[in-house]
């Protein structure tokens, strides 16, 4: 390896990817929460209704939430990271943590009440801990 000091991004662009899908995210995190209220006061929906809009707008504003965490934690890692072995370190405790607060929040999204919100909720928590799982086993490796 020689002297040659450590860079997580294989192009100096992919960081600012990175960022810019991030700050998207919350973007759309934050319209999401501005018709969430806006409807909210309208008080236009019946209670059936409204509980319906509430259960898929606050999925939508978990979904949102997750994918600007990951973003910002990727590139926090990359920016950070100082070798590829604390990169790894770095990416399996996000992973982790990432994983148990997905799996906190499915105590209040009720994922299951949808097939597909289901299906979606365990995909993310499955990648989320094999990702983990494999970051901390590539870490000890090195």
């Amino acid at each position: 390896m020689g002297n040659r000091e450590f860079i997580y991004w294989k192009r100096p662009w992919h960081k600012w990817a990175i960022i810019i899908g991030a700050f998207s995210q919350l973007l759309c995190l934050w319209m999401n929460v501005r018709e969430y209220s806006r409807i909210a006061r309208a008080g236009v929906l019946s209670a059936e209704q409204w509980a319906s809009y509430a259960l898929t707008a606050q999925w939508q504003c978990a979904v949102n939430g997750v994918a600007a965490a990951c973003f910002l934690g990727i590139f926090l890692i990359g920016t950070f990271a100082r070798s590829k072995k604390e990169a790894r370190l770095f990416e399996g405790l996000f992973l982790l943590l990432l994983a148990l607060a997905w799996g906190a929040a499915a105590l209040a999204l009720h994922p299951f009440s949808s097939y597909f919100r289901g299906v979606f909720w365990a995909i993310l928590f499955i990648i989320a801990l094999g990702g983990a799982a494999h970051s901390l086993l590539q870490y000890r490796k090195e």
